[in-house]
């Protein structure tokens, strides 16, 4: 008997540092939350300050082109700094929140992503996992910014918990 099964392919993630990842899928290349400014400290309004810690694995200018730009929310620049911003202009389509779009302006930023939860802690990603029967997980905005209260080591120890280690992939550039 053959075997007419398709393998399963293993789309091509890279995760940059924070929040910033290239996802390849059907011949598009998706980015996440843009943030590659250097490592410091940036306002974020309300008189609070947030550290980033580690600078992104790539420059802006290395990415080469970016279909599409998923953008969680623009109102913090640990998720879209002032480099992002300026790779906006070059990106067709722009995914974020109602808000995000009206404050983007121009064509193709759309609105999206609206009363989605979006962060998710290292035991609640772990549940994720086992609710979408994800089999392979790989986690961004968890390193490079001073305001997390859970890492690499938070992960792996809930993944190891769960039983799901072995899908868990923490992925760099």
């Amino acid at each position: 008997m053959t075997d007419t099964s398709t393998p399963t392919e293993q789309i091509p993630v890279r995760v940059f540092g924070g929040p910033t990842a290239l996802i390849e899928y059907g011949g598009l290349r998706f980015l996440t939350d843009p943030a590659f400014d250097a490592p410091g400290e940036y306002p974020r309004g309300n008189g609070h300050v947030l550290t980033k810690t580690a600078p992104a694995a790539i420059a802006a200018a290395e990415l080469g082109p970016v279909d599409v730009v998923l953008l969680s929310h623009d109102e913090h620049p640990d998720n879209l700094d002032h480099s992002g911003r300026a790779l906006l202009a070059d990106v067709p389509l722009v995914l974020t929140t109602h808000g995000g779009a009206g404050r983007l302006g121009g064509t193709a930023r759309t609105a999206l992503f609206d009363g989605a939860l979006l962060t998710l802690d290292s035991a609640q990603a772990a549940e994720a996992a086992i609710v979408l029967a994800a089999r392979r997980v790989v986690p961004a905005h968890f390193d490079s910014w001073g305001h997390f209260t859970e890492g690499r080591t938070h992960l792996v120890a809930a993944f190891t918990a769960a039983g799901l280690l072995d899908r868990l992939e923490l992925a760099s550039a």
